[in-house]
Parts: C-alpha cells; structure tokens; sequence
C-alpha cells in the first residue's frame, strides 16, 4: 500500500510538471475556454467579467492541484512513516522547481507569487486535511 501510495504521488508531481510545460498560448487558451463556458452557463455577466473569472479559475487551478498533491503525500508520509517536516519539505520543493521549469515552456514564466501563495499553501492545505483525515490509517 505504502509503495502504491508513493507511486500515486510522484505520478501526480510528474503530471503536474508536465502541466508546467505547455505553452504560454495552450495554458491561457484551456483555461480561458473553461471561463468562457462557465461565465455563458453559470455567471451573470454583471456578477464578475471574463478576464476576473479568467484569473480566478487559473489561480484556482494552481490550490486545486496542489491540494490534492498535499492530500496523496499526506497519505504517504503517514505511510512511511517520515516525519512532517518531509512534507513540508517536498511541497516547497516541488512548487518552487514547477515554477523554475516553466522557463523552458515558450511564453511563459515561472512566479514566485504563484509558487509560495498558490501552489506551496495548496499543498498544505491539502496535507493539513489529509493528515486530519489518514490519522486515523493503523500503519502498524
């Protein structure tokens, strides 16, 4: 269980480092497409304008993955047994290196607003409710 764990949580780091390799054009156009059916399906216009649904949605993206990358390695640190700090290590780690590797994505760059506000407290988010929720995982 412990291995298949760790197998899910660098699988999901891996796609999120993928993620982080599309162009400047291919992230804004698949997040601007969501914007746009969500603003005619959901959003009066008076409520909120494209371009702040736009913003909202991507920065949205950024805690959402992040999140459940916290919550799958919350569930493997419990399994191996490593201390939080591990945790808390591999978030900070993992969300400053995505943002570095969009250097090598065309059109885009990386952001340290995005990698400590965004992605790092998305992880710790989703690692504060995974360990509230796996404490309770007998990993005798």
């Amino acid at each position: 269980m412990k291995y298949l764990s760790l197998a899910i949580s660098l699988g999901l780091t891996a796609m999120i480092f993928s993620m982080s390799q599309a162009t400047g054009e291919e992230s804004a156009s698949m997040s601007m497409t969501l914007a746009q059916w969500i603003s005619e399906h959901f959003v009066p216009a008076h409520w909120i304008s494209l371009d702040q649904l736009h913003l909202l949605i991507r920065k949205g993206a950024h805690v959402g993955e992040y999140a459940v990358l916290g919550l799958s390695y919350a569930l493997t640190i419990r399994l191996f047994r490593w201390p939080m700090e591990i945790m808390i290590l591999l978030g900070l780690l993992v969300a400053l290196g995505d943002e570095a590797s969009q250097w090598l994505s065309e059109g885009r760059g990386p952001s340290l607003i995005d990698a400590l506000v965004f992605d790092f407290s998305g992880f710790l988010l989703g690692g504060i409710i995974g360990r509230i929720v796996f404490c309770k995982i007998n990993v005798s």
